[in-house]
């Protein structure tokens, strides 16, 4: 939306300017300070909004086209001439949601049809007017771009900036408390707020708790029964579970799906026609590798940032080839737009926003339209990193009006290769775009008359007549419309057609998509956020208020790999503690920051400070492993915690903070479609691999006709085929991840329609058909039956309760089956025990984690 032409903003803003002219008796009262997730929505959907369409005019000077002024919530309830813009809590009667819908009879905004705002955008005001149109209070001006220049470089006081302490475990006197360093933090908070933990859990519950939070699976009974009857003590059998847990192939299936979450991975490109990417999988199997690898988290991040610049001191071409596809991090940044890279600076911003909230913890993309509001980061800051990836080439599968791949990576370490390859790239979209604009009424005159005076041509030289006017016109006519039409001309429509199938056939090269170095440069400031009114140019560079000295980038590179080694440097305060954040949230339910994605002023601050130090000097200590970070995590004793309630706890401390019990809850959408297929003996272990897409040469996507897809499997769900614009039936469903933008966190509702889905989707009546096979093929009695069935649905034995309830539901359902519909006793028993199956697959044990 900030690329209209003058005109058509200026007719935006009148009728901005005429929508702000309704009385009303509304106070301007601010309401109670908003939470910081609420803010924190404003700064990344609104405020740039606000700032791009409407500041310029809207300032509230006596000189502004309108009196309408949008620098405050106050200024947006007061309005303009005649009343207000917005009446916090109902969007339906603010004529500014009213106007943006155009659902107002008289006003619509922008005036054009064609400018409208997108769905999601209308979406984020209605949800923000919703909420009370929040707006952050700003006790200080913040500093300008300009005045930052002329001033000593930026500070803070805020903790996330700051160095990490070396700090020590302190002495408790509970012998239980003091076997390893983070009970000792933990316990020390404990009893200074007067908080007694709770017991611990039983081992049962242990291994079920500790089996799902690193491989996302249920025990099973075999492995259940060897850690109950594991004679060491429970610390040493537990680490023994641990470890196994740590080396399974499921593990890195189960955190490499967390990064994804953060990377914000899909399998398509999110523009409008949402192109699927066939090669994405690529990355996804190699972030699995990687977990699975224990690879260290420092050259982790290093791969995913520079890869390709490092792949070009490798030897080995595998591991060349490995490390030129660890950069689909950011090669899978969102694409937007009909045309490629029309809007290439939104992707960049994508790229910008997930390293800012996934890697370091912080909102970068707040500093792309002003100097941040809340944290010390400068525009300049934005656009220093902004010119690093600017300088950065992308691939794109193709977009509606070019739908033909581009860009892609030469899987070797040869420039013979990538230079073929960018030859082919070229020659396929210069014959796509001629086969799909053959038709075309303004192209056809052009091809009428090189057709005539290509006949002309032919038939003077037949008889002997002179040519040169012809061929100087036959000349002219192939280089109009800018020579694009060439090979149209001269061999026709069905010659483009079978050349281009020939091509996509013999691909010169093995490609990938994956992002390499473009032509190294610095990007202008972006004024308000819009790259149709550069600035200033901005030296590329990192964030100052940690980066306090310019760095010292090499002239012929990007910069990817000075940024990757600044991120994963020792002493940088952010990096080690985001991700200790990460596994601690994971592996407790909360992080000790309980906002992960955002360490900033609107985050919250850590409820155990020390800690969340020492964990992150640890992972330093113990060379950035993270399966080394697991152990010290699983194998304390806050970790093994009972989860039952203590009553005057709760009342001191309702939501856990300082962890004197272990936190249940629900497990994920992965988890509980993964240990749906795992119990009833229909998940394919086996790691996915590329989804059968149709061919790019075959298919193209637009606004009216995107890619949507859901392909069946029985694979895990980190397999599953995932894209931007539409969320799989069962994932989205269940709360599964947010393909557009890094989420750290995973909501859990409960919802009618999870309920509903069970009930009436084949999902679930399948499995539960092979789960009650599976134990009818058992050669036990009912009661052993029911005792097997409840080991692998809960991990545990059936009380004696249950297991005569369950014989009695059993012979109920099976004798009226035989009554309502006669038949052979083998079928009867299948349906019963199908029926027994959907109860213990839906039942909130087998859904939830104590």
């Amino acid at each position: 939306m900030i690329d209209h032409h003058r005109s058509q903003i200026q007719r935006f803003l009148l009728a901005l300017a005429a929508l702000f002219s309704l009385p009303s008796a509304l106070s301007a009262a601010e309401p109670a300070k908003p939470p910081a997730s609420q803010i924190e929505f404003f700064e990344l959907h609104i405020r740039p909004v606000l700032i791009e369409q409407c500041a310029d005019c809207h300032t509230g000077d006596a000189d502004a086209e309108s009196s309408l002024a949008v620098n405050s919530r106050s200024a947006f309830i007061k309005g303009g001439e005649f009343g207000p813009a917005i009446i916090p809590g109902k969007p339906q009667e603010s004529l500014l949601y009213q106007s943006i819908q155009r659902t107002h009879k008289a006003l619509k905004m922008p005036p054009d049809e064609d400018d409208k705002l997108s769905a999601k955008t209308i979406q984020h005001f209605k949800q923000w007017i919703e909420w009370g149109a929040p707006w952050p209070e700003e006790k200080v001006k913040p500093l300008t771009t300009s005045q930052a220049k002329k001033t000593e470089p930026l500070t803070t006081s805020h903790w996330c900036f700051l160095p990490r302490q070396s700090v020590a475990p302190p002495k408790v006197n509970n012998q239980e408390w003091a076997a390893s360093p983070i009970d000792r933090f933990i316990f020390e908070r404990l009893e200074k707020e007067q908080l007694t933990p709770a017991p611990l859990a039983s081992r049962r519950t242990l291994i079920r708790r500790a089996t799902f939070d690193l491989t996302g699976l249920p025990p099973t009974p075999e492995e259940v029964s060897h850690f109950l009857n594991d004679p060491d003590n429970d610390r040493k059998a537990f680490s023994k579970v641990v470890d196994r847990l740590l080396a399974s192939p499921a593990y890195g299936e189960r955190w490499g799906r967390h990064w994804l979450d953060v990377a914000r991975y899909a399998d398509t490109q999110g523009d409008v026609g949402d192109f699927p990417i066939p090669d994405a999988y690529l990355y996804r199997n190699w972030v699995i590798d990687a977990f699975n690898d224990d690879l260290p988290y420092d050259q982790f991040l290093q791969a995913q940032l520079a890869g390709d610049i490092l792949a070009k001191q490798e030897d080995d071409p595998e591991r060349a080839r490995q490390l030129k596809i660890a950069t689909g991090f950011i090669a899978l940044s969102r694409r937007f737009g009909n045309t490629r890279y029309e809007d290439q600076h939104l992707t960049i911003d994508d790229t910008i926003d997930t390293i800012g909230r996934g890697i370091m913890g912080v909102t970068l993309k707040c500093a792309r339209c002003h100097d941040h509001k809340f944290d010390p980061m400068l525009a300049t800051d934005y656009y220093g990193l902004y010119g690093i990836f600017e300088s950065t080439l992308y691939p794109t599968m193709g977009a509606s009006n070019e739908p033909s791949p581009t860009q892609l990576v030469a899987a070797e370490n040869d420039p013979d290769s990538q230079q073929k390859i960018d030859e082919y790239w070229d020659l396929l979209s210069q014959y796509q775009h001629q086969i799909r604009n053959h038709f075309r009424p303004w192209l056809k005159p052009t091809l009428e008359e090189y057709k005539q005076v290509a006949a002309k041509i032919k038939q003077a030289k037949k008889n002997g007549q002179p040519t040169e006017k012809l061929e100087a016109r036959r000349q002219k006519l192939l280089a109009s419309h800018k020579g694009k039409f060439r090979e149209l001309m001269e061999h026709g429509l069905p010659w483009l057609k079978k050349e281009k199938a020939r091509l996509v056939k013999q691909p010169p090269a093995e490609m990938l998509y994956a992002v390499i170095d473009g032509k190294p440069h610095h990007a202008k400031l972006h004024r308000r956020g819009n790259p149709e009114t550069p600035g200033d140019v901005v030296p590329r560079q990192f964030i100052s208020v940690i980066s306090k000295t310019k760095p010292d980038l090499d002239q012929k590179r990007s910069g990817r790999e000075e940024l990757a080694n600044w991120i994963t440097a020792a002493e940088h305060p952010l990096t080690a503690r985001v991700i200790v954040n990460r596994l601690w949230y994971h592996h407790f339910g909360q992080g000790l920051v309980k906002t992960v994605d955002n360490f900033g002023v609107l985050g919250a601050a850590p409820s155990h400070p020390e800690l969340l130090d020492y964990l992150a000097n640890q992972l330093i200590k113990q060379q950035w492993s993270l399966k080394a970070l697991h152990r010290q995590m699983m194998l304390s004793r806050v970790y093994r915690l009972d989860s039952n309630d203590i009553k005057e706890n709760s009342q001191r401390d309702p939501e856990n903070v300082y962890l004197w019990k272990y936190a249940r809850r629900r497990l994920d959408a992965e988890s509980i479609r993964d240990a749906m297929l795992f119990v009833s003996g229909k998940l394919d272990r086996e790691p996915g691999g590329p989804h059968p897409f149709i061919p790019w040469h075959k298919k193209g996507y637009s606004l009216n006709g995107p890619f949507h897809k859901v392909y069946p499997s029985q694979k895990r769900s980190v397999y599953l085929m995932t894209q931007r614009l539409f969320k799989h039936p069962f994932l989205g469903l269940f709360n599964g991840p947010d393909t557009n933008e890094t989420t750290g966190t995973r909501t859990s509702s409960n919802l009618p329609t999870q309920a509903l889905y069970l009930m009436n989707s084949p999902f679930l009546p399948k499995l539960a058909d092979a789960f009650g096979k599976r134990i009818l093929q058992l050669d036990q009695t009912e009661e052993k039956q029911i005792q097997t069935a409840f080991q692998i649905a809960f991990s545990r034995n059936p009380t004696p309760e249950e297991l005569v309830e369950f014989l009695h539901t059993l012979h109920a359902y099976r004798a009226q089956i035989l009554k309502e519909q006669p038949q052979d006793s083998a079928t009867a028993n299948q349906a019963a025990w199908t029926g027994l199956a959907k109860v213990l697959l839906t039942s909130n044990e087998f859904f939830f984690i104590d």
